[in-house]
């Protein structure tokens, strides 16, 4: 970023780049001037801090060379949010930095993908104010903490002095504001120089085509991924309606039927006008909504009962589970939930069956997912505990309520059960994974710290 002052004949409001500034941003002459002594050589830090020499154009090079490499590589938006932040930290000199991500859905805050030397409170904060202000000034250029010092009231000005940043500069792709990267003071004292911030707005160009594509292909990935669970889903449902229908017809399915028979022969000896007909019509739209209620329940049903057959092997949970999370991470980080994944060395097998055990933790995922927010982060762990192979799937949410807490096992039911509630779902999900996890002959467990985040741990027996 430069900024290009005008005349005293001609005082007009400064520009950045291609973006006029609001009135309140134009930069003072002195501040201008030190700007024009620092670009003719006489800066202090630098005999000649305005000219880059040609090791200096050959470090930069090559800095853009190894992101462009090191980028081209990852999928991951955290991943690729480290890789960025390394890349220009280690260039420049800077001991802190961070990056925030504006969500496509809508999220009203930047979400903050990586800090580095900057408490976490303090950059979500940060990240807040000043994504808002450049998304509404359209500067899409780097800005000197220095210069706006000097401009007059910037909201999250101080915050930003306070939290050690040197500079801002917006994350782009196709002239779009993606998120924003700050960066701290630079180690050697050194002053960010107008090549510099040409630099960096390069390597963020990189940065920001490569999230944008990372964005898009995770999207893609997770539709893939329901549309292929929808698919086993849908071959489920058709087993079990298919059991339903030989083994519980006459008992429950049969009643309704005779009754729809005989309310559909009345309704079509009734006169089209006659009161009778009108109380017909209500019985067999009531009829229709109780057949179908009851399809749902038997479904549920067949699950929760005996009936259920479970096959233990002995296998290893820890290679399960890492094919499980390389395989969700791309659909949570498309809707900015980081996944990550780790286990204690010398984890023994267990016995359980593999489909169960991915289906109760894809649960717990999802719970999760439903009910954080966006930048939240989830946690899976496979350790050793006694007699027992532990899963742990933490997550740093808003956690649960203790008057909510206690029933959150129970079936058709969530932890909001008011008639305004936020998140869908018939409530059975929990319930169906706890009982998963008994006919393994393992327990589900649950540790929650309201405002911190909840603990699911699963306990599978290793003999």
């Amino acid at each position: 970023m430069f900024w290009k002052t005008r005349s005293k004949e001609d005082p007009a409001v400064p520009e950045v780049g291609d973006a006029a500034l609001p009135d309140t941003l134009a930069l003072p002459e002195a501040a201008a001037s030190d700007h024009a002594e620092e670009r003719a050589g006489a800066g202090p830090t630098s005999a000649r801090p305005g000219v880059e020499t040609a090791a200096e154009r050959e470090v930069t090079l090559r800095s853009l060379m190894e992101l462009s490499n090191d980028l081209n590589a990852r999928m991951d938006l955290y991943e690729i949010a480290d890789v960025a932040l390394f890349n220009v930290m280690g260039h420049f000199g800077c001991s802190r930095a961070a990056i925030w991500y504006l969500a496509a859905d809508g999220y009203a805050d930047a979400v903050l993908l990586r800090g580095h030397g900057l408490p976490d409170r303090a950059a979500r904060a940060v990240g807040s104010l000043w994504s808002r202000w450049f998304g509404t000034s359209g500067i899409l250029e780097p800005i000197l903490i220095e210069d706006l010092k000097e401009v007059g009231s910037v909201p999250g000005l101080d915050l930003a002095e306070e939290a050690g940043i040197a500079l801002f500069a917006p994350l782009t792709a196709r002239r779009k504001l993606l998120g924003l990267v700050a960066l701290g003071n630079r180690v050697s004292g050194r002053r960010f120089s107008h090549r510099d911030l040409q630099a960096l707005s390069a390597s963020l160009n990189f940065a920001g085509a490569a999230l944008e594509n990372a964005a898009f292909t995770n999207r893609m990935v997770e539709s893939n991924r329901q549309l292929r669970l929808a698919n086993e889903q849908l071959r489920d449902l058709d087993h079990l309606k298919s059991s339903f229908l030989r083994n519980l017809n006459h008992e429950l399915r049969t009643p309704l039927t005779v009754m729809s028979a005989y309310v559909d022969s009345l309704l079509m000896v009734e006169n089209a006008d006659s009161a009778q007909r009108e109380h017909l019509g209500a019985v067999r739209s009531e009829v229709s909504k109780l057949e179908a209620m009851l399809m749902r329940l038997l479904d549920f049903g067949q699950l929760m009962s005996n009936d259920l057959e479970v096959e233990l092997d002995r296998g290893d949970v820890v290679n399960l589970l890492r094919t499980y999370c390389e395989e969700r991470r791309p659909g949570l980080a498309a809707g900015l939930r980081e996944l990550s994944f780790s286990f204690e060395s010398g984890v023994p097998p267990a016995m359980f069956e593999r489909a169960r055990v991915i289906q109760i933790v894809n649960c717990l995922v999802d719970n999760a997912f439903k009910f954080c927010p966006p930048g939240s982060r989830i946690q899976i762990r496979v350790e050793r505990d006694k007699d027992t192979v532990r899963v742990d799937v933490r997550d740093n949410g808003p956690g649960i309520s203790p008057e909510r807490l206690p029933h959150i096992w129970e079936s058709f039911r969530q932890g909001d059960g008011s008639e305004t509630r936020e998140h869908g779902g018939m409530g059975i999900g929990l319930s169906l994974a706890r009982e998963l996890a008994t006919r393994m002959k393992g327990r589900l467990e649950v540790e929650t710290t309201v405002g911190e985040g909840t603990l699911f741990s699963l306990h599978l027996p290793t003999g």
